[in-house]
């Protein structure tokens, strides 16, 4: 029986919004995940497009990489991608409540200058170079916890309890108001 490409993309549509909704979890509350679903529509159906079943690999193996990369060149087109543009925001993660309320990425905007590295920069001055590193890789390069991991040669669950660490001690070591008084210098 032959599939279709319509019918790859229909019934690939659920894995296109969950690396969607997986990929906006580690964005500011600003960007709009029906803004990513829509670039993992569009990866999608170029996956299904250049999608060859005699080279017996799983349609799902074949269009992941290709609809997060379409999210990634979505965000890139937005200015997120390249570490050397400015961000207008920079987040460690959407939820990051630096205890009165105020996630840590609505502190940047006074500055909307500064990119990523010099975010991490302020809020990682009390971490030692390996949770800098880890960190850098996973919110400023944008790598996967796979990725990270085998960089540092640990699992991804590893990485993801290493990342927990360093934000639950970034959280303690910054209150929003010290955090803002940096940020804006």
């Amino acid at each position: 029986m032959v599939v279709t490409n319509q019918e790859l993309v229909e019934r690939y549509i659920p894995l296109a919004n969950k690396l969607a909704y997986k990929k906006k979890r580690s964005l500011p509350n600003f960007v709009d995940v029906e803004e990513l679903k829509s670039a993992a529509y569009l990866g999608l159906v170029e996956a299904a497009s250049r999608f060859d079943p005699e080279r017996g690999v799983a349609f799902s193996t074949f269009a992941y990489p290709r609809v997060f990369g379409a999210i990634h060149d979505y965000l890139r087109e937005q200015g997120w991608g390249k570490k050397s543009e400015p961000k207008s925001a920079v987040s460690l993660d959407s939820e990051m409540d630096a205890g009165e309320g105020c996630a840590l990425k609505d502190l940047i905007e006074a500055k909307p200058e500064r990119n990523d590295d010099e975010f991490l920069e302020v809020v990682s001055q009390n971490l030692d170079k390996q949770a800098t590193a880890v960190l850098r890789h996973y919110f400023v390069d944008a790598y996967s916890m796979k990725e990270v991991g085998e960089k540092f040669g640990v699992s991804e669950s590893r990485i993801s309890q290493l990342i927990k660490r360093y934000k639950d001690q970034i959280r303690s070591d910054w209150n929003s108001n010290d955090l803002r008084f940096e940020l804006a210098a």
